[in-house]
């Protein structure tokens, strides 16, 4: 599989924007499905790269021209920086210097950051009921983030919609017995999309809102 190629999946033509081990991002390319090239601000279709290899069928191998893949960035990770045994704080971190302590406590290494290669992105945080919260563009005098100041930035975004009883992600549906709950620990960064052409990444647990949905050992 390659960035561009198309695809027929589940009875539409569709055109592979960007994908890793675990989850594959998609256009449409159908003349009846809404496009969303011409637009500046959007959410990626997405699914399991599991659930894509067994109901696609290759077309063909094609290419973005270079002004979409400079908004859209594919080379970008689709998540980076996930953590299992901490969680974001609904306190006020002063500095960079207290965020390493709080890392240090965690068993956390400055050196297992990723760093993001951008200079500027928009970030989602999340209610912990997984409902997206108004967003916030960080810019760097870099050309690269660092992955270690990038994450302390976005412990200061994500700490307003947390509640430090709650250290985790909430899931709900309804089942026929009642209703059924997950819950996601841990922290990460997960890519949505694009707003205003500028890359986008929505703040999480430990595994993205996709892998939530089939990892039924966190049901309650």
């Amino acid at each position: 599989m390659t960035v561009g190629d198309e695809y027929v999946y589940i009875d539409s033509q569709v055109k592979i924007l960007m994908f890793d081990n675990n989850e594959v991002f998609y256009t449409y390319i159908d003349a009846d499905k809404s496009d969303f090239t011409k637009y500046k601000t959007v959410s990626y279709y997405r699914t399991t790269s599991d659930h894509f290899t067994k109901n696609a069928t290759y077309i063909r191998s094609s290419e973005f021209n270079k002004n979409f893949t400079s908004i859209h960035r594919p080379d970008l990770p689709l998540k980076l920086n996930c953590f299992k045994n901490i969680f974001w704080s609904p306190e006020k971190i002063d500095n960079l210097n207290d965020f390493k302590i709080l890392l240090n406590d965690k068993g956390i290494s400055q050196t297992e950051f990723t760093n993001l290669n951008i200079n500027k992105v928009v970030i989602f945080p999340q209610g912990q009921q997984l409902s997206t919260k108004k967003s916030t563009i960080l810019e760097t005098d870099n050309e690269v983030f660092s992955g270690l100041e990038l994450i302390y930035q976005c412990f200061q975004i994500q700490r307003e919609h947390v509640n430090i009883k709650k250290p985790y992600f909430s899931r709900f549906r309804l089942i026929q017995v009642g209703r059924e709950e997950k819950r996601l620990s841990g922290i990460g960064l997960y890519r949505l999309g694009i707003k205003n052409n500028v890359p986008s990444y929505y703040l999480g647990g430990y595994l993205s809102s996709l892998e939530l949905e089939s990892e039924d050992s966190l049901i309650i």
